[in-house]
């Protein structure tokens, strides 16, 4: 458990390989390939109510080491979505 915001949050670490990108998001995968990353580490922060309040991601890119950080906040009402149907 961790502050974030002045919220408790859930931290949560990993690491993940191209193999598990290819899984998710193919057009991703060929793009860090095209710049020479082969893997990358993440940490979420989940606060009590299940919703993303930070993001990083470290690799590096083309041998130099780059890193993301997205930060979420003001959330707005919950959204409610049909469940699509055959079609």
């Amino acid at each position: 458990m961790e502050n974030q915001g002045g919220a408790p949050t859930q931290h949560l670490a990993g690491h993940l390989g191209l193999d598990q990108v290819a899984t998710v998001d193919p057009g991703v995968l060929r793009t860090m390939k095209a710049k020479g990353v082969t893997d990358f580490d993440c940490d979420l922060w989940i606060d009590g109510q299940g919703r993303t309040v930070r993001f990083e991601q470290r690799m590096d890119v083309q041998g130099v080491p780059a890193v993301n950080k997205v930060f979420f906040g003001e959330f707005g009402p919950v959204e409610t979505f049909a469940v699509p149907t055959g079609g």
